[in-house]
């Protein structure tokens, strides 16, 4: 009833810790250290190991750093970084990226002064129909 109302419920076991606490003289509010996998991950790390492998998973990357899945997906939204294609990438473009682009597409020009490559890629709209004939 108090959580419709907005207002949050604690349980009777942590009423209870900070009861034991504020007794023995510890007014301190803040969390202690816990022990287990961290919450945070270093995002400079995590970086490394998707320059290094473009096509790494969430729960590979979990696994080498020692921490949940769901850290590394708030990390990477943190950090920009977005799954297209298979494959990890900025969301916005870095100046090695536009280089690299431009050199593809100076490369694709030069080509189509020699041999007219761009005539012969066919592009068209695909409709993929599936069809299930049951009788």
């Amino acid at each position: 009833m108090c959580e419709s109302l907005g207002i949050n419920t604690v349980s009777y076991d942590t009423v209870k810790v900070w009861f034991r606490k504020f007794k023995a003289g510890n007014f301190d509010i803040e969390d202690e250290p816990r022990f287990g996998r961290p919450i945070e991950v270093d995002c400079e790390q995590l970086k490394k190991i998707i320059d290094q492998d473009r096509n790494v998973s969430t729960r590979t990357i979990a696994l080498e750093l020692d921490v949940c899945q769901k850290t590394i997906v708030n990390a990477l939204r943190r950090i920009n970084v977005t799954f297209k294609f298979n494959r990890w990438m900025p969301h916005e473009l870095t100046a090695e990226d536009k280089r690299k682009r431009k050199a593809a597409y100076l490369a694709l020009l030069r080509d189509q002064r020699k041999e007219k490559i761009l005539d012969r890629i066919v592009t068209c709209d695909e409709k993929w129909v599936y069809y299930n004939n049951t009788s």
